[in-house]
């Protein structure tokens, strides 16, 4: 059975979902909405929404969110209400109260939203461990212009060092893979966050320590950067993660 997959946001990751969608048999774009029109040129008008609201009147599967974290505080709910969604930007739920909003939504309407891992592994182990949770920490360190910083930096320098709440209010566009650790684990405030500019950096590292009762975990893992933001595996990562969802395949399935 065909899946019809909703894109919004059309960016690098936007961008290259829809490409690797048109290309598998099962899948079709439905529609693709960005707030900066500009960016839809080269698809078929047919595709594009003029505003989000449109659609609701989509036979959209599966909506997958690669845009910003105020497209998901804003408009999540809504998606909720005729599909299942897809949410990369996870720095969203730092907001106190959207989680249970959106469950309330989803519980409502007997729809379903996935929490995307992006860059880092071992999220399985924390969420099936975190009964057994005593410390998580995350560090991330990644050239400077991924920040967005007013003021370069002349060495390796430490921004912000504290819960991932916070980290989530400050750098919303940077520390996702945060915000999916806290959820999967200990929750925003008892998440440790560490973000690091270093201008010397030539990859993107991010560097999850856990410890928990009669287990201590450390996984770094490191991507080259595609752009200021994106790990060069996130593209990929987003597109099976949109095909595991969908697939209705049979045999081994890892979950």
């Amino acid at each position: 059975m065909t899946k019809r997959i909703g894109v919004v946001g059309y960016g690098r990751l936007g961008s290259y979902l829809v490409n690797k969608i048109n290309g598998e048999e099962n899948l079709i774009v439905e529609f693709v909405f960005d707030i900066d029109k500009d960016k839809l040129c080269d698809l078929e008008d047919s595709l594009v929404l003029d505003s989000i609201e449109e659609a609701r009147e989509r036979e959209a599967d599966l909506i997958v969110e690669v845009a910003t974290s105020e497209w998901v505080t804003r408009f999540a709910p809504l998606a909720l209400e005729f599909a299942d969604l897809l949410i990369f930007s996870v720095t969203a739920f730092a907001e106190e109260g959207l989680k249970e909003n959106i469950d309330a939504v989803a519980e409502a309407n007997k729809t379903h939203y996935y929490i995307s891992h992006g860059a880092i592994i071992g999220l399985d182990g924390v969420r099936d461990g975190k009964d057994l949770l005593e410390d998580v920490r995350i560090t991330t360190i990644r050239p400077q212009e991924g920040y967005g910083l007013k003021e370069r930096v002349s060495k390796r320098t430490v921004l912000y060092e504290g819960p991932t709440r916070k980290a989530c209010q400050l750098f919303p566009r940077n520390v996702n893979i945060h915000a999916s650790l806290a959820l999967h684990g200990l929750g925003f405030d008892k998440t440790y966050s560490t973000v690091i500019a270093d201008p010397e950096a030539r990859v993107m590292r991010h560097i999850l320590e856990v410890r928990g009762r009669g287990f201590v975990w450390k996984i770094d893992v490191q991507g080259r950067p595609l752009g200021e933001r994106t790990a060069a595996h996130v593209t990929e990562s987003v597109f099976k993660t949109v095909k595991r969802i969908c697939s209705q395949e049979h045999g081994m399935r890892l979950i």
